[in-house]
């Protein structure tokens, strides 16, 4: 005779939370692998995704990732019962492209894709999860996993912090603040979203300010691309504004419009995730946004706009016209700046959280050297901060680094 206790026994085997993990190989790339169709439910069932979790994408990053890394990319399933509920997805990623980092150490490990699980993000999942990435660092001997920006308040960063998983956690850069603009979703009938937005978050002076400089930007117009027969122009222009951008002086050339790049996007695309745009001034492309869409929020990648018509302040009116664009049509319900502040997210921004990087490192004496190594660098970064805030000269040092792009410009990532 089966007894209460037994059938309440069956049941909890039977919900047991089970982590198995999968290595990312050729039968995925081809769709063949049962992995890949459970990863692809699970998206596809995730209100939270986020599209750089969406399998295609990530297999076509894989692609070029793995060419330079060691090691192949993994999925982590967490399943309860005969059900998935929930995955990690963890690609390869080292230091240096192979140089040496610190003190004779090559640093090689992984980054958590889309920066969250998929699926259920309760605290069993979560606990289940830290714990299989442990046995990943310490099986394949890699050195960390990063996440690359994660919010204060998540439940992952608390659990990591609290000791679950029981890995060395270490965060690389100081929080910052998190800037989004939470878009007008019920509007009256009649009026537009523009104004509900421009109203709601700005004074008529300020209003006015923002248009004179939009009338002032003589022969403009906004493209909007989103579609795979556009990505290749789009690249030659964007290429064309990074050359001569301030970022590119001060951290290389940002957009290559190579092989890889063509491919992410056309990827992009073809899920109906991209909403990138570019900034004509007549015939010239003079500023452009990568960026993305998906489940509601718009995802602000990647902005540059070319310093020979820095007194046209392009950068700003190409923010000014996106908005106006994303407010009147397919309209999203969030416009993420991501990781970084700055005074144009802020001016523009009307929500705000904190959030920073995050590395899930490797139990052992290596680990403690490497947050040790870090923390020193840090501190002479910071010391010599400090000597040109006194000496007046820190931003006199930015602007050289910059080029003398205008304050007045205002964009920076």
């Amino acid at each position: 005779m089966t007894t209460a206790v037994q059938i309440q026994q069956t049941i909890a085997i039977q919900t047991a939370l089970t982590v198995s993990t999968q290595t990312i190989d050729e039968a995925f790339f081809a769709h063949l692998a049962e992995g890949y169709w459970q990863w692809k439910s699970l998206f596809d069932r995730d209100p939270q995704a986020r599209i750089d979790q969406q399998p295609d994408f990530v297999l076509t990053e894989l692609q070029f990732e793995q060419r330079m890394a060691q090691r192949l990319g993994l999925v982590l399933f967490a399943q309860r019962g005969e059900h998935i509920v929930a995955a990690a997805v963890l690609a390869p990623k080292q230091f240096g492209d192979g140089k040496r980092f610190g003190p004779g150490w090559k640093l090689g490990g992984y980054r958590l894709v889309g920066n969250q699980w998929l699926g259920a993000h309760d605290a069993e999942v979560t606990a289940a999860l830290l714990n299989e990435v442990r046995n990943v660092l310490t099986q394949t001997r890699a050195d960390f996993l990063m996440v690359e920006d994660l919010e204060d308040e998540s439940l992952l960063r608390q659990s990591a912090l609290s000791g679950i998983g029981g890995m060395r956690v270490f965060q690389p850069a100081p929080m910052q603040t998190h800037h989004r603009i939470a878009f007008p979703t019920e509007v009256a009938e009649g009026t537009a979203r523009a104004d509900v937005y421009w109203q709601s978050n700005f004074t008529s002076k300020t209003r006015n300010t923002l248009r004179r400089k939009l009338k002032q930007f003589e022969n403009g117009r906004l493209e909007r691309v989103t579609q795979p027969e556009q990505v290749a122009d789009y690249l030659v222009q964007a290429h064309e504004i990074s050359k001569h951008s301030w970022q590119t002086e001060l951290l290389g050339l940002r957009v290559q419009n190579d092989e890889r790049e063509m491919a992410l996007l056309t990827t992009l695309a073809s899920q109906g995730a991209l909403r990138s745009y570019v900034l004509w001034q007549g015939d010239v492309p003079v500023s452009f946004c990568f960026g993305t869409q998906h489940n509601g929020v718009f995802m602000y990648e990647e902005v540059a706009y070319d310093r020979r018509h820095a007194e046209a302040s392009p950068g700003q009116v190409l923010v000014l016209q996106m908005l106006d664009d994303l407010l009147a049509y397919d309209a999203p319900r969030e416009f993420d700046f991501g990781f970084g502040d700055a005074e144009y997210k802020r001016q523009f921004g009307n929500r705000t959280s904190h959030s920073g990087p995050l590395w899930l490192l490797r139990p052992g004496l290596k680990s403690a050297l490497i947050t040790s190594y870090i923390n020193g660098r840090r501190g002479l970064v910071q010391g010599l901060r400090g000597m040109l805030v006194k000496a007046g000269l820190l931003s006199w040092v930015k602007q050289r680094l910059k080029g003398g792009a205008k304050k007045s410009e205002g964009l920076r990532e």
